[in-house]
């Protein structure tokens, strides 16, 4: 299908709104688990409902990644890729 270049711009647009997303929910999940590992052994008491936030909080992360890292274009799953530059689907450029 062929697009406007107002529309592969605001594909490029979207994309990168996505993955600011992504590179967020990333380093807010890090930062958790690495609370947990610092987290002193006098506390192992309080590390049990820790990780299973963060058990929880993974599953989340799952759910919205599944939904989040789209193809702006087709709407297709773009894959595990962290920064792809084009829809492996569909072919429209992303960045």
């Amino acid at each position: 299908m062929e697009y406007t270049q107002e529309q592969l711009s605001g594909f490029k647009a979207e994309f990168a709104t996505r993955r600011r997303r992504q590179i967020a929910v990333a380093v807010v999940i890090g930062l958790g688990a690495i609370l947990l590992l610092i987290m002193p052994d006098r506390q192992a008491v309080n590390r049990a409902p820790g990780i299973l936030l963060l058990f929880a909080a993974m599953g989340a992360i799952l759910v919205f990644t599944f939904q989040n890292w789209r193809c702006p274009a087709c709407g297709r799953y773009l894959g595990r890729g962290a920064n792809p530059s084009f829809c492996p689907r569909c072919g429209v450029a992303l960045r």
